[in-house]
């Protein structure tokens, strides 16, 4: 019989609050809160709670163990959204026996109970979290189990493959190992195409998920902080005609088509006259080889000169002399929104497929490779073979978490909110 766990699932001073509850007996906590039988689960009932401080107009419902989001008996009431209703409803629950429920808990059992497995559970908290169009759409198929539907069908094929070859092992009289080891190999050389595209969305999946990062770069009074607030469409950073105003890197994000980018304002790139420019510069040629894309700012007769492929030459001012690039004035506006789209261009992304954002994903996902690549290669026993396969198949099950350590587990559910 689990515990009663209470949280207000909402966030204070709303028109509506919603207090949730979960485990063995919260049925009898909600009947006993509103003075009425709910005889039906999944049904909402019109009651007045009483809390024997105060009272409330609110909507209840229960779920019975087995049909509610944690997978066990679970209510909800509906409330005003006042601080002090919501908290005289949870202190009721908590003199019935209840506990106030940690963060992430009503997942956690979600996840205890196999509601969820772990890839649903991190889209569910990316799902939470996300800021843009495409943070939430990417979140929600993995909180709609689509990675794990993908993971899960790779460990399907493993596992074939993995009896196959035991199967040969045990029958030594038939000589069948290396014929049936050979086989193999066919397929799991497609198990591994499908890991590597997998772990190639990773790129995008994180850029989704923490923002595209692009770096404005050039030489002093070129007007690169001017553009970055043209970007940003309000002022950010200092604007000053000294050169070296810029000494340390400035970031801000802005959301642009429903994807979100990460911009870098930093120093200007010349001899430096003091250390503390120095150490500006030094920061700015770090960030210049972390970004994804950098705009490369000049002006007239003096453009920045790059031919990486991740640099983005702009010719700034161009209100008073055109250059060569993409020409913009940040302090006219001219180009501004042209810049954004091409920029949003460069940035583009396969729009197609479940694409992993968390370093726990990847790991897993590399793991699982190198035992197959080793596995593939191998000229040793039938046994050992089978060993590294059955290594892959364990990795894939850490992204699922078919065999996630508790460690894994605590750090995953202590991301989330109270009352999820």
């Amino acid at each position: 019989m689990s515990k009663v766990i209470v949280a207000a699932s909402t966030p204070m001073g709303g028109a509506i609050a919603i207090v949730r509850l979960s485990g063995s007996s919260c049925k009898g906590m909600v009947e006993k809160l509103c003075g009425k039988t709910l005889p039906q689960p999944r049904r909402s009932y019109y009651v007045e709670a009483d809390t024997g401080t105060v009272r409330d107009k609110c909507v209840a419902v229960w779920y019975e163990d087995g049909k509610s989001y944690t997978g066990e008996e679970s209510a909800e009431i509906y409330c005003h959204g006042s601080r002090v209703i919501v908290e005289e409803i949870i202190k009721f629950f908590l003199r019935q026996g209840a506990v106030s429920a940690e963060r992430g808990e009503f997942t956690l059992r979600a996840y205890q109970n196999q509601r969820i497995d772990l890839t649903e559970a991190e889209g569910i908290i990316d799902l939470i979290n996300a800021e843009t169009v495409e943070q939430a759409a990417n979140a929600y198929s993995s909180a709609d189990g689509e990675l794990k539907r993908t993971v899960e069908g790779l460990q399907s094929e493993l596992a074939k493959i993995i009896a196959a070859v035991e199967v040969a092992i045990d029958y030594p009289e038939e000589d069948i190992e290396t014929e049936t080891v050979s086989a193999s190999k066919l397929r799991v050389a497609e198990v591994l195409q499908k890991i590597g595209e997998l772990e190639q969305s990773f790129d995008d999946g994180k850029k989704i998920r923490n923002g595209v990062k692009v770096v404005i770069a050039g030489k002093p009074n070129v007007g690169k902080s001017s553009l970055f607030n043209a970007l940003l469409g309000f002022r950010r950073a200092i604007v000053n005609a000294a050169a070296g105003t810029t000494r340390d890197v400035i970031e801000c994000g802005f959301v642009y088509k429903g994807r979100k980018f990460v911009l870098a304002d930093t120093a200007g790139i010349r001899a430096a006259e003091c250390e503390a420019e120095k150490e500006g510069i030094i920061l700015a040629e770090d960030e210049i080889k972390g970004a994804d894309l950098v705009i490369g700012v000049g002006i007239s007769g003096d453009e920045y000169q790059s031919e990486n492929e991740k640099t983005l030459v702009v010719t700034n001012k161009c209100d008073v002399a055109r250059g060569k690039g993409f020409n913009v004035s940040a302090q006219s506006g001219e180009g501004i929104e042209a810049l954004k789209e091409l920029i949003y261009s460069r940035t583009d992304f396969e729009p197609k497929g479940i694409k992993i954002n968390n370093m726990r994903q990847f790991s897993a996902l590399v793991e699982a490779k190198e035992c197959l690549l080793r596995a593939r290669q191998s000229t040793a026993t039938a046994d050992c073979y089978a060993s590294d396969l059955s290594e892959a198949y364990n990795a894939l099950g850490k992204i699922t978490g078919v065999i996630g350590s508790d460690e894994i587990i605590a750090e995953i559910f202590s991301a989330f909110c109270v009352g999820k």
